[in-house]
């Protein structure tokens, strides 16, 4: 009961941390519309009560035209009201949600299950949320078109009192059925999840090729169905039996409604009431059962409002501490001694192992080092712990000497520069896809270009053509700008109408990227030309050499990981791991010559090119 009175709390903060002025004029025009309903009925009484010579017409018209005014220009104006608030309300839950999925400094919330089913069903339903002030308004409405309508009732005969009472039972039905939904939804996210990424698979150009060459259309259709079977058979459920419940709730208010006509027609043939009693009772009946219905209705919408409320709620207090990290010193302007990682273990979320054990290692600054292992041995994991997208489950990792945790972390980050295997294809132009490396220097939103919808550009004035061109070149993606009908000005993608590229352009754009930043202390490339053949990436590696220079001026470090061990060769240190321990460590020379598991692995790979 808290956590929903916290959610309904949430919400209203939300509605008038849109627009306190709108808000207040919405709950406003609420109340009035509220009571000009019922006083319609009671003008229509006052007016037939004059027909038979009771009261003044003149009084009754007044009540009634005034009530209908009131209704019909209220209405108008709460539309427009209303519409400006909802998107005020969307505006800013979009950006919260996108704030919560961001804002913590590392990645370990993307990989628990919990917090992906919560971000998954806040995505999923938000805009419900932007129809908040509606949806309290109408159900305020409800409550005070009913207090008015038990006020009139009541002067009738205090037995009528009955019959809005009687909605409160369509009430509870329609909560107990809300409640049993919003439940079903939430023990079937994860199937949800599950659907989504196999229609991603069908339905995204790059999972085409594979799909349709293995065959894959007919089984992944079935388990999309299974998923949506699975997903959807708890929700029919809970909803049937929501819909009974409120059909037995509605035929007993309907059997009271026409009961108490007969009761009003008695109390007139007894002299006990007028035409005029029995003239309103036949009116506010049938408003007693659509404010029944409307309550009904709002209460359904808001439970799930509150449902995805209490989601927000819960991200903000589980994620709340991971943006809190410690860490407020500066980095060194350049490493003097190096990097050490000392004794350190690190197990992910929910694992049964660490995958990395006891991990002692000094890496000097101006190094180039190479991280060699098989898949799972833990060498992208101490890249991402270098990164700082995870802390350490134990022991530490000193820059000079001084621990990463007590370093700001948007500091640390903005020191080093990366590129990865799985390299995001920025749909922009191709001076923005590289300029995204060093995007403090890239200029602000631009406007539009003619016929480019919903479209926001980034200015890439910043960078003078020298930046580009060093990054570029250090990338070996000369010929893949040369190509480009627009040079650096040209859209990628075929999605919003650019030029399509290969896997390997792609990439080549990536380390052009990756390379933007100058004399970053930290370099981390995780299998950067996984996508290129051999030749090319020995080249790439020996450009890189080059482009190398600026880094180790300021004694930046560089980390190589490969499974192509002629590339890393170069390396002034190579670390092997196995098992997520660290067996071997030292120079190409000096690992040959000890004739262990590198030496075997680089005769093996060595021997398919002779």
């Amino acid at each position: 009961m808290r956590e929903r009175w916290d959610s309904l709390v949430a919400l209203v903060r939300i509605t008038v941390a849109a627009s306190p002025w709108l808000a207040a004029t919405e709950l406003l025009l609420v109340v009035v519309m509220a009571v000009a309903g019922p006083l319609q009925a009671y003008g229509v009484a006052r007016i037939v009560n004059a027909v038979t010579g009771q009261g003044s017409v003149t009084a009754g018209a007044i009540i009634l035209f005034g009530a209908l005014a009131v209704a019909f220009g209220g209405l108008v104006l709460s539309d427009a009201v209303r519409h400006r608030l909802e998107d005020g309300i969307e505006i800013g839950l979009q950006s919260e949600l996108l704030d919560l999925a961001t804002k913590p400094p590392g990645i370990g919330h993307h990989e628990q299950p919990e917090i992906a089913d919560r971000l998954g069903a806040a995505r999923e339903e938000f805009r419900r949320l932007k129809g908040t002030a509606g949806t309290i308004g109408s159900g305020l409405a409800v409550l005070i078109t009913t207090a008015t309508v038990l006020v009139l009732l009541a002067g009738i005969h205090p037995l009528l009192l009955t019959l809005p009472l009687l909605g409160v039972l369509r009430l509870w039905a329609s909560a107990y059925g809300a409640r049993q939904f919003r439940h079903a939804i939430t023990v079937t996210m994860e199937y949800n999840r599950r659907q989504a990424k196999l229609l991603d698979v069908v339905s995204h150009p790059g999972h085409g090729l594979e799909v349709r060459a293995f065959g894959l259309r007919g089984m992944l259709t079935d388990k999309i169905a299974e998923q949506f079977r699975l997903q959807n058979g708890p929700r029919w459920r809970a909803r049937r039996q929501g819909h009974l419940l409120e059909i037995a709730a509605r035929v007993l208010f309907g059997l009271a409604y026409g009961a108490a006509i007969v009761f009003v027609l008695w109390l007139a043939r007894a002299g006990r009431a007028t035409p005029g009693d029995v003239t309103m009772v036949m009116l506010l009946a049938p408003q007693t059962d659509q404010a029944a219905q409307r309550l009904s209705d709002s209460v359904r919408v808001l439970i799930a409002m509150l449902d995805v409320a209490g989601h927000i709620q819960w991200l903000r207090r589980h994620l709340g501490h991971q943006v809190a990290w410690a860490g407020a010193e500066e980095p060194p302007t350049t490493l003097r001694h190096g990097i050490e990682l000392r004794n350190v273990s690190f197990a992910y979320p929910a694992a049964e192992r660490p995958v990395l054990r006891d991990l002692s290692v000094y890496l000097p600054a101006g190094s180039t080092v190479a991280l060699v292992g098989d898949n799972g041995a833990g060498k992208t994991t101490m890249v991402k712990l270098l990164a700082r997208l995870y802390d350490p489950t134990d022991g530490s990792i000193l820059v000079d000497g001084a621990d990463l945790r007590a370093i700001n972390h948007q500091a640390w980050r903005s020191r080093i520069s990366a590129g990865f295997q799985d390299f995001v294809r920025y749909e922009y132009t191709a001076r923005e896809a590289i300029g995204l490396g060093e995007p403090s220097r890239l200029g602000g939103p631009t406007q539009p270009r003619a016929g480019a919808e919903s479209e926001v550009r980034t200015s890439g004035d910043a960078f003078t053509d020298d930046s580009y061109d060093a990054a570029i070149d250090a990338g070996d993606a000369r010929a893949v700008i040369d190509r480009l009908p627009d040079g650096l000005d040209t859209r990628l993608g075929k999605r919003f109408g650019g030029t399509q590229l290969s896997g390997g352009q792609w990439q080549r754009l990536a380390l052009a990227r990756a390379f933007m930043r100058e004399r970053p202390l930290l370099v981390l490339l995780d299998e950067p030309a996984a996508a290129l053949d051999p030749e090319t990436e020995h080249a790439l590696l020996d450009r890189f050499n080059a482009a190398s220079t600026a880094t180790r001026e300021t004694g930046g470090i560089t980390l190589l990981v490969s499974h192509r061990l002629s590339t890393v060769r170069m390396a002034d240190l190579i670390l092997v791991f196995e098992n997520g321990e660290l067996t071997e460590s030292g120079s190409h020379e000096d690992l040959m010559a000890t004739g262990g598991s590198y030496a075997e692995l680089f005769e093996l790979q060595a021997s398919a090119y002779r």
